[in-house]
């Protein structure tokens, strides 16, 4: 009488991953080895992980065991987390395009306020994606805060871009929601000229392998500077200005 085949699965949700020697294996996610355990089983010098393992027929077979990450990169897919970090790796961050206005080649006035602003093509969410057979991850950075550092001028945050100056629409003398209205020139300052520091905060999340989360934020950066006077009104007899 044939016996009757049965099925092995190359992944098992309980066991793991099968390998060729016969076991699964999936990572030991919440072991700790003892340093005596770590220096008998453990390579010196070769990178390496704890997995659980269960051989196929061997009801005694279960075990913790050290295997190097060369050998089990081919038969354990890395965690959702490992391939988020490799899509946060890959995210490349948009270079900072900012206007000015008045415009950051003149000089500005103390006392008149400044408009400020990132455009749009840099404050757009990027992404980025990571895969391996059986695991695709994709990290996303959105924008969320932009800071504008002018050293001694003084500095201002913003929860958005700001918006750019309309001429003939917007008042001049008004300040936008992210502007910054000088209160000392720069005379004195390296070349009379006030350093302009910009760095836009990205918040950052991940999703796949029927998992989500958030990974460290990243800040993208640029530097300029701009040049403030101030307008000095001559008073005349009479009253006159």
């Amino acid at each position: 009488m044939a016996g009757r085949a049965e099925e092995v699965l190359c992944v098992d949700p309980d066991l793991g991953w099968l390998s060729s020697d016969g076991c699964y294996y999936r990572p030991a996610a919440d072991f700790v080895a003892t340093p005596a355990l770590e220096a008998r089983e453990a390579t010196p010098g070769v990178a390496g992980s704890w997995y659980e393992r269960k051989c196929v027929g061997i009801s005694s077979s279960w075990a913790v065991v050290w295997k190097p990450d060369a050998v089990m990169a081919a038969v354990v897919p890395p965690s959702p987390e490992v391939m988020a970090q490799r899509a946060v790796s890959r995210l490349v961050l948009p270079a900072l395009a900012l206007g000015l206005s008045p415009g950051a080649d003149v000089v500005q006035t103390v006392g008149v306020p400044v408009w400020l602003w990132v455009a749009t093509a840099s404050w757009e969410p990027v992404s980025a994606t990571a895969s391996v057979p059986g695991v695709s991850v994709t990290a996303t950075a959105r924008p969320v805060s932009v800071a504008w550092d002018f050293g001694t001028g003084g500095q201002v945050r913003c929860a958005g871009p700001g918006r750019a100056f309309r001429p003939g629409v917007d008042d001049p003398a008004a300040g936008s929601e992210c502007s910054i209205t000088f209160a000392r020139g720069s005379a004195g300052q390296p070349g009379g000229r006030f350093a302009m520091t910009v760095t836009v905060t990205w918040q950052v999340s991940w999703a796949g392998a029927g998992q989500t989360g958030d990974a460290a934020g990243l800040t993208s950066q640029t530097a300029a500077s701009v040049a403030v006077g101030e307008s000095q009104g001559l008073v005349l007899a009479g009253g006159g200005r």
